[in-house]
């Protein structure tokens, strides 16, 4: 082979070599657009999820003192629903979905979004009286919705 061919095809071989590394920068851009519009979905969907959630809780929480007194056919629908919502649990545990808890009772930074406080004299600050909105993360950490809570905030 002479040099002149030689050349050629080392010619050819390095924009060869070129294009596939422009198409490769190319796929990955594509790839992380991708990604990133899928998490970005993803987050969307979780927080309508939550927000059926929250109806559930809100129709739970106004029924729990009338239901004894229902007959035995709207026990079983509540029933029903109530089975609805830990399937819905359930599904987001399997997908690393946990609902955030407090179980020493205090408000953590990031974990909650304080939307109110009362002054009850004898209690710490901070303790969460009571959480009008559950809130959700990813196992990984993640903070898909904090939790709105009410706490203690004493003078």
């Amino acid at each position: 082979m002479s040099d002149a061919s030689q050349h050629r095809a080392k010619e050819f071989l390095r924009r060869r070599l070129i294009d596939f590394q422009k198409r490769i920068a190319d796929l990955s851009f594509a790839l992380a657009s991708l990604q990133n519009d899928h998490q970005q979905w993803e987050k969307e969907f979780y927080l309508e999820l939550f927000e059926v959630l929250d109806s559930f809780e809100n129709i739970f929480q106004s029924i729990e003192e009338r239901e004894p007194q229902w007959d035995k056919s709207a026990r079983a629908a509540m029933q029903s629903f109530r089975s609805i919502y830990r399937k819905i649990l359930r599904m987001l545990s399997q997908r690393e979905v946990e609902q955030i808890e407090f179980p020493d009772q205090r408000a953590v930074f990031g974990l909650c979004r304080v939307v109110e406080t009362k002054t009850v004299p004898g209690m710490e600050n901070e303790h969460i009286l009571s959480v009008l909105r559950k809130g959700y993360r990813k196992k990984n950490g993640e903070i898909l919705r904090p939790a709105e809570v009410i706490t203690v905030l004493n003078g």
